[in-house]
Formats: structure tokens, sequence, C-alpha cells
């Protein structure tokens, strides 16, 4: 038997599917290295000549945090670097990506905040609170496609009525970029101090789709196009940390994140993850700590002490992140990483979605779409009386490289003419809020935090508490542990719009 456990331990490992940026090599072939100094707060005055006599180049500087990327054809680039005391850590590059579920399909959490004062958030108290009604009316064309919206009284009778936002407040997604003419895009986004942090695509535009549809299930705005976002009032800023293919390095993600510090944005939503090994003498000697973990620790602390509340999806793996003896030596990041609100993803029943991520860091929950709810007896409907067969609809980039599932098109020319703009289904959670009240200044990342995980609408685990997740799952099987007030599958609960927005401490 433990023979078995050790096999299925292994497999999974392997299909955390960690992927670096190159393969050290003996034959020249280039590399991508992280390196964290052990100071936190600027680069060694030496520190090309440092990368060059390891043989190798610097590609990234984020001097904020004390990292450094480089690229070498330098098989000992590692150790040779790790010789220096000014070095804490040293390896290959880590790459993060949008992290495809067995059904193309991802997690998102986008939040937006702005106010003055909270506190630390305890236990809900214990007691089911029912989500939003699905029967609530929406402003826009697509809106009754929208059950996600309306499960979070998002909708014209809940927070719409109350608060959609303030331009001032200012959320920062990062991803595969922005469709800067979309309709339910271009009215609310920043491009001036959007950026993109791809050195292969400088632009923000969106040539995979995936960013488009998380940036507008944030902030599209109210304007009798396709559909409105949570907070359809608030100035969106596009941070490029994925390339059309989807993928990107943590580096970037880092530049993103110091850049979101620098410019005090209330929010940072990542739509994204990886697995970051957190040790290992093979490749880190200088140390426990990968240096991708050490630069995106420092990375979050800096934002989150400029004002930022970082934000992220939990993953698509189906994976119970707390189980210590699966991920003694990794971390899904960003979501664990200190710092960041971790979000879990919910279907239309309000049960965790089958490719959701669960345990311990999970802090709140949001609907993200489950086609298993619609499909869960062979030959029988579900429960969603959508086209969405319970995924969620979202504005989707007319530069993407692939085409959505059923995509919509919405033309606003007369009689049905151009121009028109794309939408499409996919599995995701999306959430943003403002504070209802337009004279406060904005709040901290903690007072933020704490309101969300209040006002959550407590969650119960199933009974049993043990649900199957199906095939193509390393572990099939997952149980939910804690309490109505906080448990492994929905951490504090299902975040409520109306609830949030009209929250007083």
């Amino acid at each position: 038997m433990k023979k078995v456990l050790l096999a299925l331990v292994a497999a999974a490992v392997a299909a955390l599917a960690i992927v670096m940026t190159g393969a050290a090599s003996a034959d020249n072939t280039s590399v991508q290295y992280t390196v964290a100094f052990t100071s936190p707060n600027g680069l060694p005055a030496n520190v090309d000549q440092l990368v060059a006599n390891a043989g190798g180049t610097i590609n990234t500087r984020i001097p904020q945090i004390g990292g450094i990327g480089v690229t070498s054809t330098n098989p000992n680039f590692v150790a040779q670097m790790a010789q220096n005391a000014s070095v804490k850590a040293v390896a290959q590059s880590v790459t993060t990506s949008i992290g495809p579920t067995m059904e193309s399909s991802s997690v998102d959490a986008q939040i937006a905040a702005s106010g003055t004062t909270g506190g630390s958030s305890g236990n809900n108290g214990g007691t089911y609170s029912p989500t939003g009604s699905d029967s609530q009316a929406m402003p826009d064309p697509l809106g009754y496609e929208q059950w996600d919206k309306k499960k979070l009284d998002a909708s014209t009778t809940g927070s719409y009525a109350i608060q959609r936002g303030r331009p001032d407040v200012r959320v920062f997604v990062v991803d595969t970029g922005a469709d800067q003419t979309h309709a339910d895009v271009a009215s609310n986004l920043d491009t001036a101090d959007s950026m993109s942090f791809v050195p292969t695509e400088p632009t923000i535009q969106d040539f995979n789709g995936h960013g488009t549809w998380t940036i507008s299930a944030v902030g599209a705005p109210i304007n009798g196009v396709g559909i409105s976002g949570v907070a359809p009032n608030v100035t969106l800023v596009e941070g490029k940390v994925l390339s059309g293919a989807g993928s990107g390095e943590f580096l970037w993600l880092d530049q993103a994140i110091v850049y979101a510090g620098l410019k005090h944005f209330d929010v940072l939503s990542a739509s994204l993850g990886g697995y970051i090994p957190k040790c290992g003498s093979a490749t880190n000697p200088n140390g426990c700590d990968h240096p991708d973990y050490i630069l995106l620790q420092r990375a979050t602390q800096f934002a989150r002490a400029n004002g930022v509340l970082p934000v992220a999806a939990a993953g698509n793996e189906g994976w119970d992140l707390s189980d210590g003896a699966f991920f003694r030596s990794y971390i899904e990041a960003p979501g664990e990483v200190a710092g960041w609100v971790t979000v879990g993803a919910t279907g239309y029943n309000d049960g965790k979605a089958f490719y959701s991520n669960y345990g311990t860091p999970i802090d709140v929950s949001a609907p993200g779409g489950s086609t298993r709810d619609y499909n869960g007896i062979p030959g029988q409907p579900g429960p969603c009386p959508h086209g969405s067969l319970c995924r969620l609809i979202g504005a989707w980039s007319s530069t993407a490289s692939s085409t959505p599932s059923n995509p919509v098109e919405q033309c606003t020319g007369p009689g049905n003419t151009p121009p028109c703009f794309l939408y499409g289904y996919v599995q995701g959670t999306s959430m943003a809020f403002s504070d209802n009240n337009p004279n406060k200044t904005h709040m901290s990342p903690t007072a933020v935090e704490s309101i969300l995980q209040t006002t959550a609408n407590n969650q119960p685990c199933p009974a049993p508490k043990t649900v199957t997740e199906g095939p193509g799952f390393v572990f099939p099987r997952a149980t939910c542990q804690g309490d109505t007030g906080n448990n492994t599958f929905f951490g504090k609960g299902i975040v409520d719009a109306l609830r949030a927005v009209t929250f007083h401490a």
C-alpha cells in the first residue's frame, strides 16, 4: 500500500508540470535563471560584473526587491553564482500560466475596493447564508446569462443600486492583455498606465482572449452592450504578464506587482498560477527557498505596503493545497503566498467547482462555473437555465488566437451592423467591489480583505463531506473540513457584493 501511495504522490508531483524556461546543458543552450540577493533593497553595485563572471547576461532588473533575471549558456552558472556572499538564492526560472483544467478553463479572481477603516476577521458565525437569486434583473443585453453576478448580488436591485464602483478605484488586472477596442473594456481602460511586461509582446493588446474575459468581468461598463462587470464604474489597468500562448515568467509577474506598488493601485488581480519548488539543494545550494518564491514574497509585501490588495485564483487541479505530504516542497503561486487573498471557485449550485483547488489557503469563494453541474447525471439536463452550460459569459478579444465555447456576437450598428463585439463562455471566478461612500479615502488592503471575509455568505461542507471530482484528476475525490463559517472548500464563504458595499464596521 505504501509503495502504491508513494507512486501516486510521485505521479502527482510530476503532474504539477513545473515548467522551467530552459534546460541546463553544456551545448550552449541559453537558459533563464532567477537570482535573489541577500538584501531585499537594491542590487549590488557590481551586479553586472558578478553575473558576467559566472557567464550570464542580465535581462531583468527589479531593484525594489533585490532580484534579477539572467540568461546563460554556462551549465555551472548556479554553482558559480551561489558562491557569492551577496546571493541568497539562484535557480532556473519557473513559468506561470492561465492554468487550464482538463476542459481548458480557468479560475479568475478580481476584487476592486476603496474606503478607510477595517480590521481582522474571524469566523463568520457558522450560520448558512444563501447567495443571490438568479431571477434578479441585469442592465445589459446579455445580463440574463450572468448568473454568476446575480449569485454575488451584483445586479440592478443589488449592489448596482448602491454602488457601481468609483473611477478613482484602480484595478490592475495581470493576464494576457486586454482588447483595447472592445466596447465592454475600452471605456474603462486606462491605457496610459497599462503596461506589458512580456518582452516579445510590448503591446497590451490581448492575443489570447483570457485577459479580455477577466478584465471585463471586473469592470465592463453598463452601456447597453453585452455584459456588465461587478464594479462597472471602476478604472481598469492592464498588466500583461502572459504571452498570447498563455504563459510567462514569474519574474514578469514580480515586475508587475512592484509596478502596482509604485503606482499605488487599489487591487491587483492575478488570474494565473504555477507551482514553485520551495526547497531542494539540487537547484538552490544557498538555502531552502527558491529565488522565484523569495522574490514573489518580497514583491507581495512591497505592493501591500504601498496600498495594493493582491487577489489570486486557487488553481484548477482539484488538489488539497493544505496537504502537507503532497505539497511539502511546492507552493501554488501566487495564491498560497502570504499576503494574497486566495479565491476558490463554485458552480451554479453553490458547490465547489470540480476543478477548483481547496484547503486551508482558501480565503473566500466566488462563482466560477462548472460544466459538471450541467452534466452531473448522464442524459439528464442540469440546473442552469442558460445557454452557458453552467459556464460564465464575458468579453472576448477580437485578436484572440482561439475562439471561445459557444461564441456570441453583438453588433451595435443600425440593423445589427458593425461595430460588432465577441463574447464567450468559460469557467472562472470574477468579482470586484467598491465601497459605498464616495467621500471616503481608499481603504487599506487589510481592511478590504477583512470586509470581504466578514460579509461573505457562509457555506456548509456538503453532506457527505467527500465528493467525487471525476476522472482525469490525480486525486479523484475531495473531502471538506471545517465548519460553515470557515472550511476548506469555501473559506469564509461566497462573496456578496451587496453586503460588501453596505458593510459598516
